[in-house]
């Protein structure tokens, strides 16, 4: 790994790396005393994070440290950096992203929120074609996430947070603990093929949900004692053979069943899991409201429990 990708995975807050904290952990030296809110990747499914933060926060129970993936790290980058459920429902429903990326002007993005994530798809295919690979430059992506929280550095943040990205290079988990909240939300969220990845000297990052959907193991590493889960994921279903009639729909439907077991295999690792069902596509954003009102029922019904495990 370069010195830049290097940076980007270490110290956190008293220049400590994970493996070094969760030695110190182990030996004693760090108090596990903390609970930890996870937040598992699933595109537009993972905005139901937004309801369960909004009860969690209006009911007195923020957690101390929050780790995420992909659509779960923006939301819960965004809540460590001091947004609120009201603010995060603003920007998931609005996404008035004009203010933010200067390209953006047609009337019609600004009303719908799904238009927007199209057009910033649209913007990133566009810029792929006209730069060759490999060449690190703020894009459309970065440019809306570093209007929504500026220049705000991860250690700095008021919430203890890290979120994950897979390097295409060396093949290995990155996981940030420091550096530009932006930098690391763009990284998180590249999903393969439909979004470039993040590029750094020696390193392209992709959507940390490609190995670990569901960083349960980070937040123990961070000191946490009791981890709360908050799975979007959708149960694999059974599929008749007929439905596979080429080598594309073959690979979807591995890599459905590798994600599928992998979610699971992180689920039983948490300490309490708040399942969320939502059989919505990943890339479908024409629920917004629905969705975050089915998060906000789920932490409602579970309240108490939740309350309870903390506490304890």
């Amino acid at each position: 790994m370069n010195d830049k990708a290097r940076r980007l995975t270490s110290p956190a807050a008293r220049k400590y790396t994970l493996e070094d904290m969760a030695k110190r952990l182990a030996a004693g030296k760090i108090p596990r005393n903390k609970w930890a809110l996870v937040l598992m990747g699933g595109g537009s499914r993972g905005l139901a994070h937004i309801g369960v933060l909004d009860v969690l926060q209006k009911n007195g129970l923020v957690p101390d440290i929050i780790t995420g993936t992909s659509m779960g790290a923006i939301i819960g980058g965004l809540f460590a950096a001091g947004y609120s459920g009201d603010r995060l429902k603003a920007v998931a429903g609005d996404l008035s992203l004009n203010k933010y990326v200067e390209e953006l002007k047609p009337s019609f993005i600004r009303k719908d929120p799904g238009a927007v994530f199209n057009y910033l798809m649209l913007v990133d295919s566009r810029n792929r074609l006209l730069r060759r690979m490999g060449l690190a430059k703020e894009d459309a992506f970065e440019a809306f996430l570093k209007g929504l929280v500026g220049n705000v550095r991860i250690e700095s943040l008021p919430i203890a947070f890290a979120c994950n990205a897979v390097d295409l290079v060396s093949g290995r988990e990155i996981t940030f603990v420091r550096g530009k909240l932006s930098r690391a939300l763009r990284a998180t969220m590249s999903l393969p093929v439909v979004i470039a990845p993040a590029r750094t000297k020696g390193a392209w990052l992709v959507d940390g949900g490609v190995l670990n959907n569901a960083p349960v193991e980070t937040a123990r590493k961070l000191g946490a004692k009791a981890v709360v889960l908050v799975d979007v994921h959708r149960p694999l279903k059974k599929m008749p053979p007929g439905e596979i009639r080429n080598v594309f729909q073959l690979l979807q439907r591995v890599a459905d069943i590798m994600r599928a077991h992998a979610n699971e295999r992180a689920a039983g690792m948490a300490d309490f899991v708040l399942r969320i069902a939502l059989d919505t596509e990943a890339l479908n954003f024409s629920c917004i409201k629905k969705t975050i009102r089915e998060g906000g029922i789920r932490a409602e019904a579970n309240l108490e429990a939740i309350r309870k495990f903390v506490s304890g």
